[in-house]
Formats: structure tokens, sequence, C-alpha cells
């Protein structure tokens, strides 16, 4: 499985040279295996993904604020395909993601009405994945803590398996279930939008810190963690200084464009 960042920043899309290097675009991750193309969340990053020609596709929302689905619109390959493109959130039926996004793109927040024109998507329910994807990519989800809700995936292709943990508030009564949830996989991602002495002044926000991250990570069976979702204010200097002073060698900070072959 091949994992590439195409957008790890938090909340709002930054540009200016002090954000070059881990890049300013917000939530998208694309995973590639045999031919079948996944992806968490269409951010402003989800404008550079190159849709797969051939073989199955599938977007999947953790959930559906703004910097999660900004992008959508913006992607040149996805609104000239003429091919179905399965749409999916294992917070809500297929049938819901499909008004929220109509919601999100037309009327008086968008000047066209995105949805209606893409008759290539095929909104799904998370449960059907496993059958119309049955042998090819297995996926599965749990409830994280965030302000209405996001979910956390497990994808599994090729014999590899990637999890992705935004956006959660983390808190000691998860670790139970997240260690299991995680157990093996050859990547988690991490919302690693805080540091910990700024979470006091930000509880209720719904995001955790690069701490919390790299201590859970120390606690599970997991090959490798990738700290993204970094705050929009968070320079390339400050998350280099980061970067040097963690003490394990299998976590780091997610740059935008950035692969990894799993």
């Amino acid at each position: 499985m091949r994992a590439t960042f195409h957008g790890v920043r938090g909340s709002v899309p930054v540009s200016s040279p002090e954000y070059a290097q881990y890049g300013g675009h917000t939530t998208c991750l694309e995973f590639r295996s045999d031919g079948v193309q996944v992806i968490v969340d269409a951010g402003s990053g989800f404008q550079n993904v190159k849709i797969a020609e051939e073989g199955p596709v599938i977007l999947m929302f953790s959930h559906f604020h703004h910097d999660h689905i900004q992008g959508l619109a913006f992607n040149g390959d996805l609104l000239r395909l003429n091919r179905e493109v399965f749409v999916t959130s294992a917070l809500c039926t297929g049938e819901t993601v499909r008004g929220y996004l109509q919601t999100y793109f037309h009327g008086a927040y968008f000047p066209i009405d995105l949805i209606g024109l893409m008759g290539q998507m095929r909104f799904v329910d998370f449960s059907e994945l496993a059958s119309i994807f049955a042998g090819v990519m297995e996926a599965e989800s749990m409830p994280l803590a965030h302000p209405g809700g996001s979910a956390a995936y497990s994808i599994a292709m090729g014999g590899v398996r990637a999890c992705t943990l935004f956006d959660n508030e983390y808190a000691a009564t998860q670790e139970a279930q997240l260690a299991d949830f995680v157990d093996g996989s050859d990547l988690v991602s991490w919302d690693g939008m805080f540091l910990e002495e700024e979470l006091p002044m930000r509880r209720g926000w719904g995001h955790s810190s690069i701490e919390e991250g790299v201590d859970f990570f120390t606690r599970t069976g997991t090959r490798q963690m990738a700290l993204m979702h970094h705050a929009p204010s968070r320079t390339d200097q400050q998350l280099d200084s980061l970067q040097g002073g963690l003490k394990q060698d299998q976590v780091f900070f997610a740059h935008q464009n950035q692969t990894i072959e799993l």
C-alpha cells in the first residue's frame, strides 16, 4: 500500500513561505494498493489528488467540517470523470452524506449545485463496503471525540493496514479501545493539532496533542505514526524543532505531498 498526504493542515488552509515545507492544504489522505484508491477526506489538498483511471475509487469522510470537505469542488479529475466514485462516511447513511455535501456546495454557500452535477458519485452506507469490496479492501471504523462527531478508519489492502485518528480529542478513557483498533497497523495518522501546554484553553475543541500521540504510540503495537492536522499557526521552523525533540524514530510530522510505501 502507498500512502500520500495531500493535505496535513488543520482548520484552514495557509499560504506563506513559513509553511512551504510542511504545506498549507487541509486534510486529505490517499491510499493505493492493487488498483484500488481510497481517499480519506476532501480538504483543500484534495484538489491535487490524481483520480485513478481504472479500478475502484472510494472517498470516505471522517466528518463534514469545512476543512475536511472544502476541496471537493476543485479536483479537475473528479469533475471530468465518467465512471462512478463511491462516497461514504461511518457517521451517517450515504443519503445523509449526499445531503450534507449538497447543502454545502449549493445555494447560499456555493455558486453551483455541485452534487447535482456530479452524477458519477455513488453514495453508499459505510456498512455496504464490506460486500461491495469483499476480498479487495477491508474498512472498519470507530467513533472519535469531536464536536458533531468524527470517525476513525482502519483500511486494509494488500496485506497492509493504515488507520486514521482525526479529528479527535484524546482522553485516557479512549486508550484501550483505540489501542485495540490500531493494533498491528502499519501506519497511524494522529491528530497533532496542539501542544500539551495549549490544551487547557482548548478543551472541547475536539483535537489532541502531539505529546499524547507520542505517548499513545509507545503503548500500542503499531509500526509508525504520522502526526498531522497541524495548527494553522505552526510554522515549518516550529515543526522542525518539534521533530528534532521526538524520542521515537517511527513518529514523524507529515508533510504535504509526502508519500510512504507501507
